[in-house]
């Protein structure tokens, strides 16, 4: 009976382990569920806010794309509104400078060197430079020159470039603009253009202004571009400057069609690029000093403009001559070797003069002559060009010869000029050109206003347009977190499935050994239940046995002692038989018990691995183990 009780304990154990097992994996997995549809549910409300605000930005994104229309159609407007307003402009500004002359003449001097000696020159007032002949059979020794203006020592870089500025305005406005720097050699041509360091010349400061007043008259539908070429004339062979570094760029013509010269053209679009271009050309120079005297440098800026909205298209150039030194005019300082090179000279400079004369008497110039240098400037020297030629003199009384000779080439320019009329005629054509000022004055106000107003606009496009990228930016980001979030729920999904998958199945395995294990304690039962059967039998067997010896016992002892050997004899053997069979029962009886205490134990131990692999599986191994310590005490069999 107690075995019996063992065996049905050990069952019950059994079963309640697996049935706690199966509870927390059911436990875990609706746990494992409920997250999964938080995280959905919260998903689900994430996407519905996010589609909410991305609904809410796009309608704002719809707002400020139709203000920008608006804004684009009004600077358009405006844009159509001041494009004839600075037309007028540029047709006042070049009808005054016409007016003032297409030929300008100015005069520089340079301060005398401490080993030059007296000055022969005086500066009587801003138009005059007064020479020292020095000839006493003269009343009057000193002669006057008249120019459109005079430049003393004492005069800067920055005051010659603020008259300079109307003709780079000119030839921003779409005119070829020549500026020519002419004089004796050590006259201060060179420091005109080039400067210095801290005092920059001509060629920098032209490009700056031009760079400048490019970029306030630059609009969304309009665009400047400016290229550079550089070539040297020496005894009328051109050079190009800029071939040797640079063979592969675009070339651009000079010149008329019967004579012209390619040259590369490069383009710069800073200051900075035009002065590593500009360096380049003047490193490129000749630097033999003879030949430099008597060569011509030829320094142009190309202009290109385009409207993209009229169509319009414009092409100018401003072109800066270093020319020969004045000093290749006079015969005496001619020589055997450069005697070739002046004539050159003399003739190129004679047709220059002669080009300068025509149009100061309102004169389309012969530019088809044998000059190279008038063939190359051909377009920058026609009736709607402006010129102007910066005249450089010595101010050293040792110098008096090239300085006459130099101021007597310059006059020459500007004679025609000067014999347009008497003061009254002076006066009718300042009255008109202070006219013309004043409408080009109200004109330039106009235009400012409208500038400003394009301004205001495209200030207003700018803050739109900064509200758009702020509200794209904020709409990826949205999106972003969005994507982030269903890409995190569907790899969490996918997590839970794949742990539901792996979870169900653990549990067909764990239910399949469970069977197998409920099919295996089925027959172990049986089993038991027969030897317990056998057990009880070969008891009763062993009872009956027993109470046969206790009969035998008490019967002999009431027989006679006469019959005592002969009974002795013949009860031995059947106590012999009786003791081998109740000795053969009690061994089969032992053996039944063994097997039965090792098939318990290898139940045992088969239900010690089950508990093991279940505790492994779900985690919980509290249970399992209180449980396996309960069918320990259950199993452990009695002695």
């Amino acid at each position: 009976t107690t075995l019996g009780g063992d065996a049905v304990t050990c069952s019950l154990g059994m079963r309640s382990a697996n049935k706690l097992e199966q509870d927390n994996t059911v436990g875990a997995f609706n746990l494992a569920r409920e997250d999964c549809l938080e995280l959905r549910q919260e998903a689900s409300d994430l996407l519905e806010y996010s589609n909410a605000k991305l609904g809410r930005v796009t309608r704002y994104l719809g707002f400020l794309a139709d203000r920008t229309r608006k804004l684009d159609q009004a600077a358009l407007e405006t844009e159509t509104r001041i494009t004839p307003l600075i037309h007028e402009k540029k047709r006042l500004f070049n009808d005054l400078l016409t007016l003032k002359g297409n030929v300008k003449v100015f005069c520089r001097s340079r301060p005398l060197f401490e080993d030059e000696g007296p000055s022969a020159v005086e500066f009587p007032d801003d138009f005059t430079i007064r020479v020292n002949t020095g000839d006493e059979s003269l009343t009057n020794p000193k002669k006057d020159y008249e120019f459109d203006r005079v430049y003393g020592p004492h005069i800067g870089q920055g005051e010659l470039f603020h008259d300079v500025q109307p003709f780079v305005q000119s030839a921003l406005d779409g005119y070829n603009i020549s500026i020519f720097a002419y004089g004796q050699s050590r006259s201060g041509k060179t420091h005109t253009l080039e400067g210095s360091s801290h005092d920059r010349g001509l060629y920098l400061r032209c490009f700056e202004e031009l760079f400048d007043l490019s970029n306030s008259d630059t609009t969304s539908t309009s665009h400047f571009n400016f290229y550079f070429t550089a070539c040297e004339l020496y005894n009328d062979q051109v050079r190009d400057l800029l071939s040797e570094s640079r063979s592969t760029a675009l070339k651009v013509r000079m010149g008329v069609q019967e004579s012209f010269v390619e040259l590369v053209q490069e383009k710069v679009e800073n200051p900075l690029e035009f002065s590593g271009a500009l360096k380049t050309a003047l490193q490129n120079q000749s630097v033999h000093s003879t030949k430099a005297i008597v060569s011509h440098l030829i320094i142009t800026i190309h202009i290109h403009y385009r409207n993209y909205v009229t169509g319009e298209h414009l092409y100018s150039k401003l072109s800066l001559v270093d020319l020969p030194a004045s000093e290749c005019l006079l015969e005496e300082d001619a020589n055997r070797d450069n005697v070739t090179d002046c004539l050159h000279v003399s003739k190129s400079l004679s047709a220059l003069g002669d080009a300068l004369a025509s149009l100061s008497a309102k004169k389309e110039p012969v530019l088809s002559g044998n000059s190279r240098l008038v063939q190359i400037l051909a377009d920058s020297l026609g009736s709607s060009s402006k010129i102007l030629l910066v005249v450089h003199v010595s101010p050293s009384a040792s110098n008096l010869s090239r300085t006459l000779s130099t101021l007597s080439f310059s006059a020459r320019a500007r004679n025609a000029e000067l014999s347009l009329g008497n003061r009254d005629t002076i006066k009718k054509w300042r009255d008109v050109a202070n006219d013309s000022r004043k409408e080009l004055h109200e004109k330039e106000k106009e235009v400012s206003d409208l500038k400003q107003e394009v301004l205001g606009l495209k200030l207003s496009l700018s803050e739109a347009n900064d509200q758009c990228t702020l509200l794209f930016n904020e709409v990826q980001k949205a999106w972003r977190v969005s994507s982030t979030l269903q890409t995190d729920l569907k790899s969490e999904n996918l997590m839970l499935a794949d742990k539901h998958k792996i979870e169900k199945e653990q549990n067909n395995q764990l239910r399949d050994q469970i069977s197998r294990l409920l099919e295996v304690e089925q027959e172990q039962k049986i089993k038991m239940h027969e030897r317990d059967l056998t057990i009880q039998s070969l008891q009763a067997k062993l009872k009956s046995i027993e109470s046969q010896l206790n009969d035998a016992l008490n019967s002999s002892d009431a027989r006679s002692t006469i019959g005592s050997e002969s009974a002795s004899v013949i009860s031995t053997p059947k106590m012999m038989e009786s003791t081998a069979e109740s000795s053969s029962v009690t061994k089969r009886l032992e053996e039944e018990l063994a097997k039965r205490d090792a098939l318990i134990e290898k139940l045992h131990e088969e239900n010690e691995k089950l508990f093991d692999r279940l505790t492994e599986k779900s985690g919980l191994a509290s249970s399992p183990q209180v449980a396996c310590s309960g069918s320990k005490s259950v199993f452990k069999p009695s002695n």
